[in-house]
């Protein structure tokens, strides 16, 4: 058996593959590390002495080279943040899905990002709002790489690399069996990918040997304060803060407390200098934005929405890589200094339930009831949201949660099976980066603007804690605040 190399082909291993380190310089382009593999599986397969454990072993090394190239993120697609600047340039104008007359190759792709800037363009589509099912466009630009790299909770400082926490080679045990055996017995997991009995699944404890779980400092002034499995999204079984929890210093187990690179993110999720990482923490220079730029200081854009203080205002989402965790959103005054210390003055509470929208039509949305925290939280008192779609990758973060929507067979069995399942499988579930949910899904909320604010320009800031890895998504738009109503007597 050969793994097919064209594009689409979908394999179920999802975002950056965990690595304790950046990339290497020199490493292979998927297609190229799908081929190699390739020649050594046919290999395999001609050799008499080929076992069966070498041929499971070489299956999951396929997945790993694979998944080490997925890239893409999350980022607020309204209001239209700053970071989407770029999605008023070529190439990112001339890209549209689904591939039509006028979109071809790499202009209707959603791709990994490799070395080849041709590749970049389709990573963080957003749905069209145009009325017709399941159209995307790039005019968010690269909004979702304004990111933090190396952020773990009570420290005061990133260091701009990827996954110091839970991102060794661990691996969880379905009844007793990893996911390929699942695969090669070609057994159905129905709900349990997302939401098993306890017990059934657990880690692997031949996997966790060579973990190496600790913060991103020495003395951390804060432990995980999110310990309730129904506010946790990825090893949500295990014990808190027990050997077993290797999330637990992750941004979303302390809302609000590990710091940024930048609190509009960077872009490319590094401090300058650094240049491009691992596990998608690179940028496609252009000539409104470069790798090591500051969201804090791009410029400002025209107001993207006018609201009026004490109105409760829509906002959304699109979760793109899916690392799970949870989101806030928060106000500056435009003419203050766009950091934390200032964002945190103005947290915004969210109010009634929450929406999965699919294409911008508010009459097929599906509403539910948002699980959200407003203790444990940083500042003390600021609503925190978690994010309602289950990543679903249980051989690598183990039990999560089960979907606010109804999936399909088909969509189970690709998360149950190690080669996954294609783009559009899923409704509300996985990721979207050459995974099975398609970004024409918003996560949208309503969140209230304090009465108290006096009229004027604003940023309105997005900030996403992932639990799964140590990042923090940005994204700030400009917006205006209007004087409240005026109730005639």
């Amino acid at each position: 058996m050969l793994i097919p190399c064209e594009s689409g082909i979908k394999f179920g291993s999802g975002p950056p593959a965990p690595r304790a380190e950046l990339a290497q310089p020199g490493a292979a382009s998927p297609a190229l590390a799908c081929a190699a593999v390739n020649v050594s599986l046919a290999a395999v397969n001609v050799s008499l002495a080929a076992s069966a454990t070498a041929v499971a072993m070489l299956r999951s090394t396929i997945v790993s080279l694979l998944v080490a190239h997925a890239h893409a993120h999350g980022a607020m697609s309204f209001p239209r943040p700053r970071q989407s600047l770029d999605g008023t340039l070529a190439p990112w104008t001339s890209w549209g899905f689904p591939c039509d007359s006028t979109h071809q190759g790499q202009e209707c792709k959603i791709d990994f990002c490799d070395d080849d800037p041709s590749t970049c363009i389709g990573l963080c589509p957003i749905s069209a709002h145009s009325g017709v099912k399941d159209q995307l466009d790039a005019s968010n630009g690269q909004a979702c790489f304004w990111f933090s790299n190396g952020c773990t909770i009570g420290c005061d400082h990133c260091d701009g690399t990827s996954n110091h926490v839970g991102h060794g080679g661990q691996s969880f045990l379905y009844k007793g069996m990893n996911q390929t055996e699942i695969s090669d017995k070609n057994l159905s997991m129905g709900q349990d990918v997302w939401a098993p009995a306890p017990g059934e699944m657990v880690l692997d404890p031949a996997s966790t040997k060579s973990l190496d779980i600790k913060p991103n400092c020495e003395h951390p002034t804060t432990n995980a304060t999110i310990c309730d499995p129904s506010l946790r999204t990825v090893n949500t079984q295990a014990e808190c803060r027990s050997a077993d929890d290797i999330y637990q210093y992750s941004p979303w187990r302390a809302p609000g407390s590990a710091p940024v690179i930048d609190a509009c993110g960077s872009a490319g999720g590094r401090w300058p200098g650094q240049g491009k990482g691992g596990a998608g923490a690179q940028f496609y220079n252009s000539s409104l934005a470069k790798q090591g730029d500051m969201g804090s200081k791009l410029p400002q854009m025209p107001s993207q929405a006018s609201w009026r203080a004490g109105e409760a205002v829509e906002v959304g989402w699109v979760v793109n890589a899916n690392h799970g965790g949870g989101y806030a959103y928060r106000l500056a005054p435009a003419d203050a200094p766009l950091t934390e210390e200032t964002f945190r003055k103005l947290p915004l509470d969210f109010v009634g339930r929450s929406a999965l929208r699919w294409d911008g039509d508010r009459a097929a949305q599906l509403e539910f009831d948002a699980s959200r925290v407003a203790t444990g939280t940083w500042p003390a008192g600021s609503m925190w949201s978690k994010n309602p779609i289950p990543l679903g990758l249980w051989g690598r973060v183990g039990p999560s949660f089960a979907p606010v929507c109804e999936e399909s067979e088909a969509c189970k069995a690709g998360f149950a099976h190690a080669l996954g399942a294609p783009t559009g499988t899923c409704r509300c579930s996985g990721y979207s980066n050459v995974g099975p949910l398609l970004p024409n899904l918003e996560i949208v909320d309503e969140v209230r603007i304090p009465s108290h604010l006096a009229p004027g320009r604003y940023v309105l800031q997005f900030r996403w804690d992932c639990e799964e890895s140590d990042q923090v998504w940005a994204s700030c738009a400009d917006v205006t605040i209007e004087a409240p109503a005026t109730v005639e007597s």
